[in-house]
């Protein structure tokens, strides 16, 4: 009898231990998600760089001279070798963001500012920023001078998941890509325990040839191919064209799909019901494709973007690349992001169908547009289609 109480005991007291050391695991956890580290970040892309570049060719072709071509990984190599690191710590809880970074031979610097949350994977800074205007090349210095200046104001996008830095300078209608650079994160998507290691977004079909649309942020630094869950199978893909600036990604899977979509021939209008198709958070919730619904709510996107549309159908992270269409399941504009609920409710953005297809032209990939009509394909035939054109898009 003692010696079942002594073990009894015992089990009590492992179990106990169990629940202390589990609570701490779980206290510890959750003071780590407030802060989000972005580590020995390095540029993958430098629009100065390659202004620079293009000028001294434009010097060296007046002077008769032979003309170098430019080479993106050796001048990305040469540029991060003049750093020791670039590193951003992001405080959710009180919305700061330090700033520190170290050029070699230099002094360190460090700087604070204030961040906004965009959605659940993209922080933003937004502030204002002087910018050069006609650029030229100056022999006495080798370097790039430019005659004028004018302010403009910077958006800084931060993707948690990606662990990619990308900014871009709007001036008037003008919208200009600076630099992408790609660090190691300690962020982590909800629901996902590998989550470090995968970059994963929505896609869908344009054609029956297996070709594809997604985000570029989705795709933009997979170490290697993007993959999509097709028939309940891995298969890799081969990316064809992107475009940065427009966030729109083109690939190629060798399958043939048992549906695609087709783009409206109408205009999208303010108010239209739309329907929103993808995988938010990946497969951490479940491998089924879900929905969102709402409506068209300004024709314009982040900051005036007339290449965008707003809308207050929820679009979550893993949403991103996939498709928005109106109650006959055709193709109005792709998910691309939205704003956090704490800054603002119901404002989500998409790429609009129009200027994918101008994307699609430029690559002379074919698509078709959909017939009017004058009915909704209703839920049924509306589900079966989004099932069999949308996939799921991931990489390592």
């Amino acid at each position: 009898m003692g010696d079942a109480m002594d073990r009894c005991m015992q089990i009590n007291r492992l179990k106990l231990f169990i629940l202390i050391l589990y609570a701490l695991i779980f206290v510890q956890s959750d003071l780590n998600a407030q802060i989000i580290k972005f580590s020995n970040c390095k540029f993958t892309y430098d629009q100065i760089d390659e202004l620079v570049h293009n000028k001294f060719n434009e010097a060296l072709k007046k002077d008769n001279k032979k003309t170098l071509p430019y080479n993106k990984k050796k001048s990305m190599e040469k540029l991060n070798n003049e750093w020791d690191y670039i590193d951003r710590v992001f405080n959710l809880e009180n919305r700061i963001l330090t700033y520190e970074d170290k050029k070699k031979g230099k002094e360190k610097r460090k700087k604070e500012s204030n961040f906004e949350i965009r959605d659940e994977n993209t922080l933003t800074i937004i502030n204002m920023r002087e910018i050069g205007s006609e650029p030229f090349f100056n022999k006495e210095t080798s370097k790039v001078d430019f005659k004028s200046t004018r302010v403009a104001y910077a958006v800084i996008y931060y993707y948690l998941n990606e662990g990619i830095v990308e900014r871009y300078t709007f001036s008037g209608k003008e919208k200009k890509l600076d630099f992408i650079q790609k660090c190691k994160s300690n962020y982590s998507l909800p629901g996902s325990s590998d989550s470090k290691d995968i970059a994963s977004g929505s896609g869908f079909f344009i054609n029956r040839d297996g070709y594809f649309v997604t985000n570029n942020h989705v795709i933009a630094d997979c170490r290697s191919k993007s993959k999509i869950t097709f028939n309940k199978k891995e298969i890799e893909a081969d990316l064809i064209a992107k475009d940065a600036n427009l966030d729109i990604a083109l690939l190629k899977a060798d399958v043939t799909p048992r549906n695609y979509l087709k783009f409206s021939s109408n205009r999208p209008e303010k108010l239209e019901k739309v329907i929103v198709a993808g995988y938010p958070f990946g497969k951490g919730l479940s491998d089924d494709l879900k929905f969102s619904q709402g409506i068209i709510s300004s024709l314009k996107g982040f900051a005036d973007n007339s290449n965008e549309l707003q809308i207050d159908a929820a679009i979550n992270p893993g949403n991103s690349g996939g498709p928005i269409v109106n109650e006959d399941g055709e193709l109005l504009a792709v998910a691309v992001s939205g704003l956090s609920k704490d800054v603002a409710e119901g404002i989500n953005f998409g790429i609009k169908g129009s200027s994918v297809m101008n994307f699609l032209d430029v690559n002379s990939i074919k698509y078709t547009y959909s017939k009017s009509s004058t009915f909704s394909l209703g839920n049924k035939k509306l589900n079966k289609l989004l099932e069999e054109s949308t996939v799921y898009t991931y990489c390592n």
